[in-house]
């Protein structure tokens, strides 16, 4: 079963060093929040991936190291199969290059480390990333009648 975070309200999640989470403000990515997804470098924690755009639920998916958001789907119960066959599309763009490694937590990006502490099994996702430098691809998908997704995968370099 895929784990669903739906808490932002003003639809931007960050993908935010585990070790980091605690000492956040909550308003550390207010400059990144213009794009649908983005890269953002932060004294003290390298770059961060920011994600969003739009209020939509967002989960990940680690064997594919790749990031869903929900934009319109009744259930998910096929979603794992569908992005492995979007795998394989010569229909990504990329992005931009980034450098992650290490335990993350993708989160609300507004939100405070103290307000994640208290709600980090249910609104956050952990999120494990080989050291390295990734590229960052999109791609927005069909997976099934009427069920759309927005992906955003690391594709390593």
């Amino acid at each position: 079963m895929v784990k669903w975070i739906d808490v932002s309200d003003f639809g931007y999640y960050a993908l935010r060093p585990e070790s980091h989470v605690a000492a956040c403000d909550g308003a550390e990515f207010m400059d990144a929040l213009e794009d649908c997804v983005a890269r953002v470098l932060k004294p003290g924690l390298g770059e961060v991936l920011i994600l969003g755009g739009e209020a939509l639920p967002v989960t990940y998916l680690d064997r594919r190291m790749t990031f869903v958001r929900q934009y319109a789907a009744e259930d998910d119960s096929a979603l794992e199969q569908a992005v492995d066959r979007a795998m394989g599309s010569d229909d990504w763009t990329d992005a931009f290059e980034i450098w992650l490694g290490g335990s993350y937590r993708l989160m609300d990006c507004l939100i405070s480390g103290a307000d994640a502490a208290r709600t980090a099994e249910t609104d956050t996702i952990r999120v494990h990333v080989p050291e390295g430098r990734d590229l960052v691809q999109s791609l927005f998908i069909e997976a099934f009648q009427g069920d759309q997704f927005m992906l955003e995968r690391l594709v390593r370099i």
